[in-house]
């Protein structure tokens, strides 16, 4: 055990420091187990020890934080990841633009009110896409995607959260609108550069904070786009390209550079997401996987004459994985064999050499690994053909439009549940007609089953309670059958 005062290094038994006579450990309040000095919970009773408390502000900051983000934090400042050094970063400027207008109208205590229901907006995507807080400014913050936590997509998380941002801006603005009488909007500015991050200041007070001409720019940016709006800078624009719709802004003249700066509106998320790997215009063969491609093409032919495949690719980051299914798309693209989102190519007809295979995409984004069935989320946008741009009422048209193409006598059964699925908003109608829809199975316990799950599903496969962790009751099913099932699930489990 080390010294706090002097670095001696003692023994694990010792209570004093041999060589300067300073304690070395505490006792707990609670139940006086004896404690190490840096404790900060007791080993024995788990209480908090006296000046470990959090900040009030710290606080309420950690209530936007997932575990799995502050644990990856905490995480990185115990490996020296807030230790000074160079890094490509990429820095989120948000402005509340109007707040002196607006704070001249209000009460001070009034105008604190709605600027901390703002910053709820504001710093809750930021961690959602795992980026880190760095400043909280009155009405503005700044934060890092990069440092202290690095991913390979962080331009891209900033601009998503940046969206995010403006997405949820919109209903609190109306809200402020009609509560207070006054108007603000938010703005965003995005640049990605090289910059040196680290704990900066004096012994009087220390922040972690960025160093170098980028951190400038991103703010130029936030400060020159329109309000309601995200602005990049050509940096940024040049690594998320392909996924994102952007409106070319030119060159902006900025304060304090000599030259006006390329820069870029991003309107929303691309329908259609290009690649970002590779350069633009070149390929090269692909070489070494002839026996994995033809194992997945043996597939597309048996699924071609009703044969269900599922395939599970699995290697090491950079393999080819992506590449692998690419060429598979490639590959069928070619032979005419390929249908993207249900559109037919050309011909059709009922030979089995004619039907065209449906490819509909589904993605798992490693800064969704928190959200709750998001690759099934993504595959049934594809499936439904729901785009970032479309309103809720004209994506749940779209989902009825599409149920009604294979189940048009269950349209009203089953459209609502795949909207709520997909986090599409239902009307109070709507959603009252989805909740007083008649189940013709129900659980011995009153549990109503989804009306998706029909008598015939119920021979094929056995079931047990839909609500199984809420409800431990048995099923009635329409099949006399069920009690032998019952009891052969409860066996295999």
């Amino acid at each position: 055990m080390n010294c706090t005062s002097c670095q001696t290094q003692n023994s694990i038994d010792a209570k004093f420091c041999m060589q300067c006579g300073a304690s070395l450990g505490s006792r707990c309040p609670q139940c006086g187990a004896q404690l190490p000095t840096e404790a900060r919970f007791c080993q024995k009773c788990g209480h908090r020890l006296a000046g470990t408390e959090p900040e009030p502000a710290e606080s309420r900051l950690h209530q936007y934080i997932p575990k799995e983000l502050l644990a990856k934090l905490e995480s990185a400042r115990a490996a020296g990841g807030v230790q000074g050094e160079r890094r490509i970063v990429t820095m989120l400027f948000c402005d509340v633009q109007g707040s002196t207008a607006a704070a001249e109208k209000l009460d001070p205590e009034e105008w604190a009110e709605i600027m901390n229901g703002a910053f709820e907006h504001l710093i809750a995507p930021v961690y959602r896409y795992e980026g880190t807080l760095a400043r909280l400014m009155g009405d503005a913050i700044l934060a890092f995607f990069g440092a202290p936590i690095t991913h390979e997509d962080d331009p891209q998380r900033a601009v998503l959260a940046a969206l995010d941002i403006i997405g949820r801006s919109v209903s609190y603005r109306e809200e402020v609108q009609r509560s207070w009488g006054v108007d603000f909007n938010v703005r965003v500015g995005i640049n990605t550069g090289l910059v040196v991050v680290g704990e900066v200041g004096s012994d009087l007070r220390v922040e972690y904070t960025a160093m170098g001409d980028a951190i400038n720019l991103a703010a130029r940016m936030e400060q020159t786009a329109e309000p309601g709006t995200v602005q990049i800078s050509g940096a940024t624009y040049r690594l998320v390209a392909p996924l994102f719709d952007v409106e070319d802004l030119g060159g902006v003249q900025v304060k304090g550079k000599e030259e006006p700066v390329q820069s870029y509106r991003v309107l929303r998320q691309s329908a259609l997401p290009g690649q970002l790997r590779g350069i633009a215009g070149l390929d090269s063969a692909m070489v070494g996987r002839e026996d994995e491609i033809k194992t997945l093409i043996e597939g597309i032919e048996a699924l071609r004459y009703g044969r269900a495949q599922i395939f599970s690719i699995i290697g090491e980051a950079g393999l080819g994985k992506s590449r692998l299914v690419a060429e598979l798309r490639h590959t069928l693209a070619a032979g005419d064999a390929l249908a993207t989102n249900g559109a037919e190519p050309g011909g059709g007809g009922d030979d089995a050499d004619q039907r065209a295979v449906v490819w509909y995409e589904g993605r798992s984004l490693s800064f969704e690994s928190s959200t709750a069935y998001a690759p099934f989320a993504s595959l049934l946008s594809s499936c439904f053909d729901l785009r970032p741009e479309q309103t809720d009422e004209e994506q749940y048209e779209s989902i009825r439009s599409k149920i009604g193409t294979v189940l048009p006598d269950r349209i009203d059964d089953t459209a609502p549940f795949i909207a709520t699925l997909l986090g599409i908003a239902l009307s109070t109608t709507r959603q009252t007609s989805a909740s007083s829809t008649s189940s013709p199975h129900s659980c011995a316990r009153g549990c109503s089953l989804p009306p998706a799950i029909s008598s015939s599903s119920w021979r094929r496969r056995s079931r047990w309670c839909w609500y199984l962790k809420t409800c431990t009751g048995s099923i009635r099913p329409p099949s006399s059958c069920w009690n032998a099932c019952w009891r052969s699930r409860t066996k295999r489990r």
